[in-house]
């Protein structure tokens, strides 16, 4: 999730940006928080590893966030190969690029001996071979694999940017994976871009795999800067994205939402949003923590509106507040009674096999609609009713309830069976694997199709930014600075994390230097 807030709309009358990129988990984070400091650059957020600056976070002047936007920007084409190794073009046959790949693998964990793993990488003018099935072969195009990208550059950029045209000519020259950019700036202002580089099609969408002896797929560009999707300053004084679609149906370039989510964390924070007229820091970091799911509170409600549940738990259903706290029973009953809806829909629709792995855009919007509307020709023929469905849904619920946490009612909490896991390559490592756990944690709050603003695991930092008062900015990562399980910051950011307590990042040189534990200076020898 992303949003900005106009300083109209603000306790102090300055702008206010939040940021929670949803990411896989894993130990050490992805993030470690930074401030760099010199005579030309003052900048803080988060970094990466190998990455030498910036990613998320502000300057002096402006700040900024991101979330992904989700366009397609690969395409498959099915080559067409002869017996001497050429692949069919337009103009002809060619012969592909082929490299050998050495890569060594260690004979088991516990010896330095290798041995050599070699792949053959076929590359035609699309892209490397990825597939090769049933004789057929094919290769990806992909916007990342352009080696003319220049994904750095952006980032010093915004690292200097003053205003917002220094912030837009920064993201001119973005070429990584498309992504929502919020702004906000010293002087209360807000913006944003989806900024990134998008295939324009000689035909189709991109959808299916391309002929690759043909033309029919070939990029003709890609969509100029200055008609990607942007505001500055809207009406409403804030703006929100969580993955959401961002352009209506007349949107010229329709590939840009190809891959967009439900809107109903967006719609969350909307609301939240709209119901405060001066919102503070801290109102930021209770949404930011918000665990209430649009999609399985609507679910609840209407099992029990038709009574399509035990008296137990329709008791349980009606008194809910809709929020997914790990302490919460009727939350783990809604989201398991809705998952069972689904998968009994989409058995009778798809058949069992083809069923454990469908999925589809919008997904959790349409079987909300499903729900809501209750249209007689997706109700599966072996119930009279959208009642009797839900009826089933329950007691399948409440069977892999049982199997996943056991049959002691008493026990089955949504934290009980939902878990916060940190996981470290190393910790299955034998003997010394233990020192890399990091205990899972019961999860406030849910991802997937229940998700709420808070998806539990998947936030992989929370940056709260205060532009001109850079010094009251809130910004942490899940566990700790440090990679070495003896470090004291190992995992000491975690309890701030799991609380939704973020921590205050100092900023000014005065309010580092009252904070710091530490000062550790390096000379040239």
């Amino acid at each position: 999730n992303n949003w900005v807030v106009s300083g109209k709309r603000t306790v102090d009358g300055k702008a206010l940006l939040a940021n929670d990129p949803h990411l896989r988990p894993t130990q050490p984070p992805i993030w470690y928080l930074v401030n760099l400091a010199s005579p030309n650059v003052k900048v803080a957020g988060v970094s990466t590893a190998g990455i030498p600056g910036v990613i998320v976070g502000h300057n002096e002047n402006i700040a900024w966030g991101l979330t992904n936007v989700g366009p397609d920007v690969q395409d498959l084409y099915l080559e067409t190969f002869d017996a001497s190794g050429k692949y069919k073009t337009p103009t002809g046959w060619q012969t592909p690029v082929v490299r050998k790949e050495e890569i060594k693998v260690r004979k088991n964990p516990l010896s330095p001996e290798t041995e050599t793993e070699v792949l053959e990488v076929t590359t035609t003018r699309h892209g490397i071979v990825v597939l090769e099935e049933a004789g057929k072969r094919y290769a990806l195009k992909w916007t990342a694999f352009d080696p003319k990208n220049n994904l750095l550059y952006a980032f010093s950029r915004l690292a200097t940017a003053k205003n917002w045209n220094d912030f837009k000519g920064a993201l001119k020259t973005y070429a990584g994976a498309m992504q929502n950019f919020v702004y906000a700036d010293v002087q209360g202002n807000i913006g944003w871009i989806a900024a990134g580089k998008v295939p324009i099609r000689k035909t189709g969408d991109g959808s299916l795999p391309y002929d690759g002896a043909g033309d029919d797929g070939e990029w003709t560009g890609f969509i100029p800067f200055d008609e990607l999707p942007q505001l500055y300053n809207p009406p409403e004084n804030f703006i929100v994205t969580a993955n959401q679609r961002t352009v209506g149906k007349s949107y010229k370039y329709h590939d840009l939402i190809a891959r967009a989510h439900t809107v109903s964390r967006a719609k969350r924070l909307q609301d939240l949003l709209g119901a405060n007229q001066k919102v503070s820091v801290n109102d930021m970091r209770d949404f930011q923590f918000d665990t209430f799911s649009v999609i399985n509170s609507r679910f609840a409600r209407e099992v029990v509106n038709l009574k399509a549940a035990s008296e137990e738990n329709l008791k349980l259903l009606a008194g809910w507040d809709g929020r997914m706290n790990a302490d919460s029973k009727a939350a783990l009953i809604a989201d398991s009674m809705r998952t069972a809806f689904r998968n009994k829909i989409m058995t009778a629709n798809l058949g069992a096999e083809r069923a454990k792995t469908a999925f589809f855009p919008y997904d959790a919007g349409f079987f909300d609609r499903l729900i809501m509307e209750k249209p007689k020709e997706w109700l599966p023929k072996e119930f009279a009713s959208y009642a009797d469905l839900l009826k089933a849904s329950e007691l399948e619920a409440k069977e892999t309830i049982a199997k996943q946490i056991g049959a002691d009612e008493a026990k089955w909490t949504w934290g009980g069976r939902t878990k916060s896991n940190f996981p470290h390559p190393l910790a299955v490592a034998p003997l010394i694997g233990g020192q890399f756990v990091i205990e899972a944690l019961p999860q406030n709050g849910s991802g997937g199709a229940g998700a709420s603003p808070n998806v539990g695991a998947s936030v992989s930092m929370r940056l709260i930014a205060a532009p001109g008062n850079w010094d009251l900015t809130r910004h942490g990562i899940t566990t700790g600075q440090s990679g070495d399980p003896k470090s004291p910051h190992w995992k000491d950011q975690l309890e701030n994390w799991s609380s939704g307590n973020t921590p205050v990042f100092p900023f000014s040189k005065a309010a580092v230097e009252r904070a710091a534990k530490e000062t550790m200076v390096l000379m040239p020898k």
